[in-house]
């Protein structure tokens, strides 16, 4: 990924931040957190540091140093190894959500996690997360972003049925953004804010930015009955979860006509494969989640 012309700048006033704070917190550690831990800043980035305190303590909160704004948050380590449970194992199954429902409202939390990279001096601590917490951030990542996208279906079925194209045509744009960063989780970046989108679709690229996707042109008034715009979001969602959870079995009979239609989305939970639209979920075995994925695809090349 191209840094920006201001990320040297930040990262030396993160140094300068990190070596103040070790000075004044005794057995603390520091870490840089957020998009300019990925590499990305501009002009007017603040700097995001995260404390480590053996103890909870006060908050240092912000401090400006060469003009650039350091953010410092302080959280204790145990508050740190409670993070880094919910990241043990990806244990969501259909039956039992309550895991996922704490996972959605501390993933900004797990995302400092997942970006992290220790300042503190000399030794320097070990990795912030092992291999096992970073690939299950991932899929806690894109399992989240499905649920947002199939939120945004149910929304955009309602509002074509009420005849509200205007607003459908908003809820569509807002589905395209969530489309790519459920590609940019797939592919292995961290669950960012949508303005750092073009970076992270270009991660493996030569050029430093690329536009984020945009979907078909949507045909609202048929969209309940025959809607192949709707399949490119089924194919790219699919395949996005098809690279975390690949499989090779041969594809079975589904019901294309039923399971096919605008607004049905795909998930993957530990416990397998479904397709939801609204509160319906349906079971796939990998067979018919690949059948399904393909039929997806040809809808959307027509």
């Amino acid at each position: 990924m191209t840094a920006t012309p201001w990320l040297d700048t930040r990262l030396a006033v993160a140094g300068h931040a990190a070596a103040a704070l070790a000075d004044e917190y005794a057995g603390a550690d520091v870490w840089l957190v957020g998009a300019l831990a990925e590499g990305l800043a501009h002009q007017h980035s603040d700097v995001d540091l995260l404390l480590i305190t053996p103890e909870p303590v006060p908050g240092p909160g912000s401090r400006l140093i060469r003009g650039i704004r350091a953010d410092v948050r302080a959280v204790s380590e145990s508050t740190v190894d409670d993070w880094r449970t919910l990241l043990d194992a990806f244990t969501v199954t259909r039956d039992g959500i309550e895991t996922f429902r704490t996972v959605r409202a501390r993933l900004s939390d797990l995302t400092l996690l997942r970006t992290a990279r220790p300042l503190s001096p000399v030794p320097a601590p070990a990795e912030v997360l092992v291999p096992g917490q970073r690939a299950a951030y991932q899929r806690w990542a894109l399992a989240d972003r499905c649920e947002v996208a199939a939120s945004l279906a149910e929304d955009l079925l309602g509002l074509a049925q009420a005849g509200l194209y205007p607003h459908a045509d908003l809820v569509w744009d807002q589905l395209a953004r969530v489309v790519a960063q459920a590609e940019t989780v797939a592919a292995g970046a961290p669950l960012l804010g949508e303005k750092w989108l073009p970076s992270l679709l270009s991660q493996d690229d030569a050029e430093p930015f690329r536009p984020v996707p945009a979907l078909p042109e949507p045909r609202w008034l048929s969209a309940a009955a025959h809607s192949p715009f709707f399949a490119s979001v089924q194919t790219r969602l699919a395949d996005a979860l098809l690279a975390l959870w690949p499989t090779d079995a041969e594809p079975e009979p589904v019901d294309e006509a039923g399971l096919g239609g605008f607004g049905w989305l795909p998930q993957r939970y530990s416990d397998g494969w479904f397709l939801r639209r609204g509160d319906d979920r349906v079971p796939l075995t990998d067979g018919r989640m690949r059948a399904w994925q393909q039929s997806a695809a040809r809808r959307a090349r027509t």
